[in-house]
């Protein structure tokens, strides 16, 4: 692995987590919150819902493999 490489991941792994922060502190107020029952529980479905669908892409572009043929001459 290269330095560029590296620092790439790096950049990246600190944008997950502060995005991943962000959303849980978003979730913790969203309950916490004085509110309607009904809007606490569709908020959470939805972001849940996002969550749950973002994984099962991941999972399924990391699971995936390049089925192309190479041709040999």
């Amino acid at each position: 692995m290269d330095k560029n490489t590296a620092v790439r991941n790096l950049g990246i792994g600190l944008a997950v987590i502060g995005i991943i922060l962000l959303v849980g502190y978003a979730f913790y107020n969203i309950l916490t919150m004085e509110s309607n029952l009904i809007l606490k529980l569709s908020l959470a479905a939805i972001i849940l819902g996002i969550i749950i669908a973002l994984l099962s892409l991941i999972k399924e572009r990391i699971g995936t493999n390049d089925t192309e043929i190479e041709r040999k001459y």
